[in-house]
């Protein structure tokens, strides 16, 4: 209980004053996951997602397809680009009671930033797909 209640402080310390939150080691693994890649407007878009597509792609909340599983997206990218980037913009109901909510449930975000995350969850979800082929 001592721990906890030290680690709590220290939380809500570095929290308080300094902005800085302790990451959990599975937030830390799964982060790991959400690979970097070269080009800075991928990178762009993985920091957009992380911030507002995460908490449903990471864990298939909603029925939320997860980038990570190969399976969850291998029709999706085949796509037409354009499709995907409308579903994210305007929201969208899918087979089996799914549901993606306009702009990721963030009005605040832009066309082009809904597309920069777009284009980052295409590029992990083929990550995760070409790898799984090896």
């Amino acid at each position: 209980m001592k721990i906890f209640y030290h680690r709590y402080v220290l939380q809500l310390f570095l929290i308080t004053c300094c902005g800085i939150s302790i990451a959990t080691a599975a937030g830390d693994t799964l982060d790991k996951q959400f690979i970097k890649f070269e080009t800075g407007q991928l990178n762009l878009g993985r920091d957009l997602w992380i911030e507002n597509c995460k908490g449903c792609h990471a864990y298939g909340t909603a029925g939320a397809p997860i980038p990570m599983q190969a399976n969850d997206w291998k029709k999706r990218v085949t796509k037409d680009r354009s499709i995907l980037y409308k579903h994210a913009i305007n929201g969208f109901f899918g087979p089996d009671d799914t549901m993606m909510p306009e702009r990721g449930g963030n009005p605040e975000l832009s066309d082009k930033q809904v597309k920069l995350a777009v284009d980052y969850m295409v590029e992990l979800a083929n990550f995760y797909i070409n790898n799984s082929q090896k």
